[in-house]
C-alpha cells in the first residue's frame, strides 16, 4: 500500500496497482495528519486560561498518527484504495463497467451502501453533539462557538454525502442481473 516496487516480475493477469494509494489518496492522508496537529492546537489555544502545552502536544502528535492509519485501515477493508475509488466512481456515475464481473461490483456496492448508512448515523450524531456544543457555547467562548460550527457543519456534510451515497448505490443494486457469458 505504500507504493513501493516489488520485485520487478510483472504479472500481465492481475490488476496493476490495486492496493497502491494514489496521489490523491497521500493529499488525503497529509490532510488528516496535519488536520491532526492542528485542530488540537488551536482549539486549546482559544479557550481562556493557561494552555496545558504537553497535552497539546501529546494529542496533536496522537491524532496525527491515528488519522492517517484509521484511514489506511478503512480502505484496506475495502479492498484497497483503488477499489474505493472505483465504487466510488461506480455510485457517481450510475453504471459499472461491463468487464467487472457481478460477484465483485454487487459485493462492493453493497458495502458501500451500508457505509452510507452507518454515515447517517454519524451524521445525526454529529448535529447532536453540535447541539450540545451550542449550549456549552451559551458561556461565550469563542471556542466553544467554533466548535459548535464545526460540528454542524460535519453532520451537514456527513448527512449530504451519505445520502447521495445511498441513492446511487441503491439505485445500482435495483439493476437487473446482468447475464454472464
Amino acid at each position: 500500500m505504500t507504493g513501493e516496487h516489488g520485485t520487478g516480475a510483472t504479472n500481465t493477469s492481475a490488476p496493476a496497482d490495486d492496493d497502491r494509494i494514489d496521489a490523491a489518496g497521500w493529499w488525503q492522508l497529509v490532510a488528516l495528519a496535519v488536520g491532526g496537529a492542528v485542530v488540537p492546537t488551536v482549539y486549546i489555544v482559544l479557550r481562556p486560561g493557561p494552555v496545558p502545552w504537553v497535552a497539546v502536544v501529546v494529542l496533536g502528535l496522537a491524532l496525527v498518527v491515528v488519522l492517517p492509519a484509521a484511514q489506511v485501515w478503512s480502505w484496506s477493508r475495502r479492498g484497497g484504495r483503488a477499489a474505493v475509488v472505483a465504487t466510488r466512481r461506480w455510485v457517481d456515475e450510475g453504471r459499472v463497467p461491463p468487464e467487472v464481473p457481478e460477484a465483485v461490483w454487487r459485493l462492493r456496492v453493497q458495502q458501500w451502501t451500508a457505509d452510507a448508512r452507518r454515515r447517517r448515523t454519524s451524521g445525526w450524531m454529529f448535529v447532536g453533539l453540535a447541539a450540545l456544543w451550542a449550549v456549552i457555547a451559551a458561556t461565550g467562548n469563542a471556542a466553544d462557538r467554533g466548535v459548535a460550527v464545526v460540528w454542524v457543519v460535519l453532520g451537514i456534510a456527513t448527512l449530504v454525502q451519505g445520502r447521495g451515497d445511498r441513492v446511487g448505490a441503491e439505485q445500482l443494486l435495483a439493476a437487473p442481473v446482468r447475464p454472464t457469458t
